[in-house]
């Protein structure tokens, strides 16, 4: 059982079109507050072997069991300033424990484009 003593927010993307018609990305958190998470760096062994199917993951960010996180599509994790977008969700066999949530650095989304829980 790992520590779970970092704060994250897990957020979805979607497209917002403005009154003129324009589309822009935009952030919005899925959970009111900020997530107690385990969070540890892949392993170099861990890293070389996703690189080997392909697959960019740096980080691991394990937290409590949600329903509302099914796929790794359009849902990225800010953790401190940093942002990652996630790659892979490994459900432990769905025993309904935990998430293990494989992820990669991104850019950081511009100010405006990231909205609060509503």
């Amino acid at each position: 059982m790992a520590l779970k003593d970092k704060k994250i927010v897990i957020y979805k993307a979607t497209n917002t079109t403005d009154p003129i018609g324009n589309q822009t990305l935009t952030y919005k958190p899925i959970h009111p507050c900020t997530l107690w998470a385990y969070v540890r760096q892949l392993s170099a062994k861990e890293y070389y072997a996703a690189k080997t199917t392909n697959v960019d993951e740096e980080m691991i960010f394990q937290v409590n069991w949600r329903t509302d996180l099914t796929t790794p599509l359009g849902y990225f994790i800010r953790y401190g300033n940093v942002w990652y977008n996630i790659q892979r969700i490994d459900t432990f066999e769905n025993y309904k424990s935990d998430l293990k949530i494989y992820a990669k650095l991104m850019r950081t989304p511009e100010e405006g484009a990231i909205e609060e829980y509503e």
